[in-house]
This record gives C-alpha cells, structure tokens and sequence, in this order.
C-alpha cells in the first residue's frame, strides 16, 4: 500500500508549478513566468527530458532518480549460469540413532533417585552416567518365592564349595577330572545365587551416550510398567531431519538441501524403499556443525536441489512482470533514467527465483521495483 501511495506521488508532482495566466497586481512591469515544456510522450521520441515518470509509445518508461529512490527501485547484472531446480520439502527434526539413545523400564517396578537425585530435561549427560534406579515391583507371594529359592541356592553353593575344598585337599588321591567338576558346579550354584540375588534388587539406569536429555519422565516413588519411556539422550549437534517425497523419482534425485536460517548444507543420507503413510521418507544430515537451535520433532522446511542443472539467469521471481498482451517480461535498465519491458521465457527454479531465457547479455535487470514500474503509464 505504502508503494501504491508512492508510485501515485511520483506520477502526480510536476517538476515546477507555473503561474502563466494570473493578473499580479503588485507589479505589472514583471514578466509572466511561464510553464516549462510540459508533459508529452512524444517529448522522449524527439530525445527533450520528460517532465513526470510516464511511458512512451515504443512502451519504454522514464523515471528520474529521485522517483527512482523513492520507488526503491534495485536492478542487478543479468549473468547467464547453470543453475540446478530445487524444491520445498516439509520435514521434521529427528534424533541420529548413532548419537543418543533412550532409556526404558525393562520390568514393572518403582523408581528411585540416585545419590544426586533425578535429573531434569535439557541436562547434560555422559555416556554411563547414572540416572536413577528401577526397583521390581513384586507381590507378597512372589517376593517370599524368590528369597527362599534365594536361600535354597545359597545352600546349596556352600556345600559345593566345602565339597571343592575337601577334594582338593586330596590331590594326591582324587582324579583332576573330579575336582574340576566339582569347581564348576560350585561356581554355577554361586553365579546363579547372586543373579537372583539382582534380579530381586534395584537395578541402576545409566545414560546410553553423552549428549542433553530430552525427554526425562521419571519421578522419584513412580510405578512404571515394562517398557516405559523414562529418558531420551540427544547430541543436539546430530540431529537430523526427515521430510516426506511422494515421488519415488524426485527421492532419487535429490542432492544438497538448505535449512532456513542455518548456514551449513545438508545432505539426503538415505532414502526408504517402502511408502509409509503414502510418502518415502528422506533423511537429511548436515555436512557439518549445525548452529541452528533445532529440537526433537520440530517442523521445518527444506530447500533441495532436483533435476539436472539448466543454463539462464536466475532472476527474483518479482522481477517478472505481465504486459499487456500477458506475456512474461523483465524490464532492462537502458540507461540512468530509462528502462524497456523485454519479453523472457522463463521456468520456476525455487521458491523465490525464476529462470530467464532470452536475455541479452551483459545487461541490468530490475530485481525490486518491478511492479511499480509496469504501472506507470
């Protein structure tokens, strides 16, 4: 709106108000001031300097410097290139399974908090790090089962360890194949006491990699049951994104993508061989440190490179205007204060650039500015 306004201000002030056909009565004797050349298109044809922006019949326009300001008029210099077609890709932000991992209940039971308590989301973690401590919850019946069979193995262990003890106090008289036997039943009965022995205690949850936690559901005194989330260890620095192709061929053509607001390329690293929910997913990493603040599941969009490279001038897509026959132009900055509509072709190459064809070259193009300017009349 605020261009529209301005476009209608440059188009409507006059380079000098003139005063021709008043009387002054205040002096007589003066000259009449009289108007400059005034408005003609066919000024232009005959090389005089239009007096207000206006185009001329061959549909070139002239626009002086100070409307030209105004207007925000921009062009740059029409360089003809190989450029690759990209497309916009809706994703969201997954966890490398190389670098990070969660932690679940293995068994229902109650947890409890380590000597530094329960850590929180958002911590910082290494890589065995405790985190808290998982209690099996059993009922009355199961627990006095498990302690007399507990008490029934430990028994039995110290009697093979006195039988071991015996034999091999009689070397000289018993068989090496004896005793070697009996040591190996006297360790089983030992390893099997002290597996149950854990198996009726807490068992310790430690961080499966270093990284920040992401998730941390875990609550001193909680019953979980088998299989519970209770914490999710991320390295934000890996994370990665997936985006959904419905096209099995564009998957396969996909190169090198771009992240709105990050720096660092991204790459499609792998490529699913089976839809999933009618799409292929696409997983893209970045080919180096990210410094883009992402979190798990968040959505973004990717630009990516798709086909073979095309040979034009790539050109904002705003610089592409309508005449009035309807066919696409670009207007060329002929000189200081002239510019003349030129037809292109011109197929979509991103989501903010167009590829032109036709175009002379070496020439400047305007790049902002250009609806304005195919206004003027």
């Amino acid at each position: 709106m605020h261009a529209a306004l301005m476009l209608a201000t440059c188009l409507a002030a006059p380079w000098a108000h003139a005063h021709g056909d008043e009387v002054h009565d205040h002096d007589a004797s003066a000259p009449a001031v009289v108007p400059t050349v005034p408005a003609n298109p066919a000024a232009a044809q005959l090389g005089q300097r239009p007096q207000r922006p206006q185009r001329v019949p061959d549909g070139r326009v002239w626009l002086d410097k100070a409307s030209q300001r105004r207007l925000d008029i921009r062009t740059q210099l029409g360089v003809v290139g190989e450029h690759r077609p990209s497309v916009e890709l809706n994703g969201h932000v997954v966890m490398d399974p190389n670098a990070g991992g969660r932690v679940q209940a293995s068994l229902a039971g109650a947890v409890e908090a380590g000597p530094d308590g329960l850590p929180s989301a958002g911590q910082a973690v290494r890589q065995g790090q405790l985190l808290a401590y998982l209690r099996p919850s059993l009922s009355a019946g199961e627990r006095a089962s498990a302690q007399a069979e507990l008490a029934e193995l430990r028994v039995k262990a110290a009697q093979a360890a006195r039988q071991l003890a015996r034999l091999e106090s009689l070397r000289d008289t018993v068989a090496a194949r004896e005793i070697d036997a009996q040591r190996a039943e006297a360790e089983g009965l030992h390893q099997r006491a002290a597996a149950l022995a854990r198996a009726g205690g807490r068992q310790a949850l430690r961080a499966p990699a270093s990284g920040v936690l992401s998730q941390a559901n875990a609550v001193n005194g909680q019953q979980v049951e088998a299989g519970a989330l209770l914490f999710e260890v991320v390295d934000p620095q890996k994370l990665r994104v997936e985006a959904l192709v419905h096209d099995p061929a564009m998957a396969q053509r996909l190169g090198r993508a771009s992240l709105a607001g990050s720096a660092v390329p991204w790459q499609a690293v792998s490529r699913a061989g089976a839809f999933r929910d009618g799409a292929l997913p696409v997983l893209f990493a970045p080919q180096g440190r990210n410094a883009l603040p992402l979190a798990l599941g968040q959505s973004v969009k990717l630009r990516v490179e798709s086909g073979a490279p095309v040979s034009g001038v790539a050109l904002p897509a705003a610089s592409v205007q309508r005449n009035s026959a309807n066919q696409p132009v670009v207007w060329l900055h002929d000189s200081a204060e002239w510019f003349r509509p030129w037809p292109v072709q011109l197929e979509p190459l991103n989501g903010q650039d167009v590829l032109v064809r036709d175009l002379p070259a070496g020439r400047r193009v305007v790049s902002a500015g250009a609806a304005l300017l195919n206004q003027i009349r």
